[in-house]
């Protein structure tokens, strides 16, 4: 007889498998990424299928074996003001496919569910755009935070370096030459909350925006590959 349990999880990606099943990569509360077997919820009479949309944060009990089956999902809050906002979606699925890329099965971080809910939680929120582009960056920190990835910073920084870690005063092959406003910018929204992001003076949109590349060309670094939907993020329609 296989063992029940019941994690608290954010849904990041559904693919098929199978005829009329589906598999669902979530992260948990309790034991980090897991791809988990939905039996039939393609059917359209499935009773689970509602409750297990991508983005959605539910509460899924879980038939433990080899591939864990989902017997059970409570939707604890499905994210309806993101999902109603362009802007804010695409930044949710850039979040969910850093969370996919950078963590192994089966190990837990709290911290790291924690920051993703979060985000999401903000994204929801219905803030305007530049605010939204300065949430995005204080994911990006954090992520690579929780990560063990920090981005180290200097006094009077003046050059960015993949290779060295971050900013810093020492010239490299990869240096890039940074303006005093990205750094301030970078040291505000590290250790700030999400909530606070309305008071964060941002002066020029073109240091915001020479943060994002930095930090984003930073996390494709770590990665050692490119984030998909990073041409989405920055495609207009």
């Amino acid at each position: 007889m296989s063992r029940e349990v019941t994690y608290l999880s954010i849904i990041l990606k559904k693919q098929p498998y199978n005829e009329g099943d589906e598999l669902i990569t979530v992260f948990t509360k309790e034991a980090g990424k897991l791809r988990l077997l939905a039996k039939s919820v393609k059917l359209q009479k499935a009773k689970l299928q509602s409750g297990l949309q991508q983005l959605f944060l539910v509460k899924l009990t879980l038939a433990l074996s080899n591939l864990p089956k989902i017997i059970g999902a409570e939707v604890v809050k499905p994210f309806m003001g993101l999902r109603e906002n362009l802007a804010a979606v695409k930044r949710a699925f850039y979040a969910s496919e850093l969370v996919l890329k950078f963590t192994p099965d089966e190990q837990k971080n709290e911290a790291l569910f924690n920051l993703l809910r979060e985000f999401f939680s903000f994204l929801n929120s219905g803030a305007k755009q530049k605010i939204l582009d300065l949430a995005l960056a204080k994911f990006k920190i954090n992520i690579l935070q929780t990560l063990g990835l920090d981005i180290s910073t200097l006094e009077d920084s003046k050059f960015f370096s993949n290779s060295l870690g971050g900013f810093g005063n020492r010239q490299s092959a990869d240096a890039r030459q940074v303006h005093e406003p990205a750094v301030t910018l970078f040291t505000s929204l590290k250790d700030c909350r999400f909530d606070y992001l309305h008071n964060i003076e941002v002066g020029e949109d073109i240091h915001l925006q020479e943060l994002q590349n930095l930090l984003s060309q930073f996390v494709e670094y770590q990665l050692e590959r490119k984030v998909l939907s990073e041409g989405y993020l920055n495609h207009v329609l």
